[in-house]
């Protein structure tokens, strides 16, 4: 009897996983992480309990929902388990190389992640309205992503950004990274924080880019396909 129910739990986990119904699920947790979490641990926010057990969450939730092809499954478990691996290195270390090593992983995992729910997004049958919140995850991963190598550039050349006098920043200015990120992708260009380095400034602009383009082109043309 309890090994039925067992194989009756697995079997409705793995429908709810192969289904769209865990996109839903993603970009819950992919919007808690990036407008909760982040702004309110402020500048203990790479350090702080609810952004590791959240960005543990996302590794975990990230790898089952994605594919059921065994070859990206490996690699989206590889990348996991060192992302997971080294952001609680640094949660308990706090030192430098850990913190470059996990934002290191965690551009590897977010990049991934991301053509893998495209492609699940844009793979054949009816657009549902799981999909178009799989594929507005998407647009949030790519703010991360960003946000992300705007950490790892400020690891190695803090100078790389100018920040407001009137910012409150931390050390590093995680928070306010991410931050400007998301406001980069969607052009709102507040001005409380500027690229200076080079590498930084031709990064925004692709993002700027790339954040007009992909709503305008991409989640348009699934929103037009939606089958109420």
């Amino acid at each position: 009897m309890i090994r039925r129910h067992l194989s009756s739990a697995r079997q409705s986990w793995h429908s709810w996983l192969d289904s769209d119904h865990s996109l839903a699920a993603l970009l819950f947790f992919l919007v808690l992480y990036s407008f909760i979490v982040y702004p309110l641990t402020g500048e203990e926010a790479r350090t702080h309990p609810a952004t590791t057990v959240s960005f543990s969450v996302i590794l975990i939730l990230g790898v089952m929902s994605t594919t059921k092809d065994k070859v990206a499954r490996l690699l989206m478990t590889s990348l996991a388990a060192v992302a997971f691996t080294s952001q609680w290195l640094h949660f308990f270390l706090k030192v430098h190389p850990a913190h470059v090593v996990a934002t290191v992983a965690a551009i590897l995992f977010f990049a991934v992640l991301s053509w893998r729910i495209t492609a699940r997004v844009f793979r054949g049958g009816s657009i549902n309205i799981y999909r178009i919140l799989g594929a507005i995850a998407v647009y949030v991963l790519l703010g991360i992503v960003w946000g992300e190598i705007y950490i790892l550039i400020y690891l190695q050349q803090p100078s790389s950004f100018y920040f407001d006098a009137n910012t409150q920043m931390g050390e590093p200015p995680i928070s306010e990274l991410i931050y400007f990120s998301f406001v980069s992708l969607t052009t709102i260009g507040f001005g409380d924080i500027l690229p200076v380095h080079p590498l930084a400034r031709s990064l925004v602009t692709l993002e700027g880019l790339v954040g007009q383009i992909y709503p305008a082109v991409l989640l348009a043309r699934l929103v037009t396909l939606y089958n109420k």
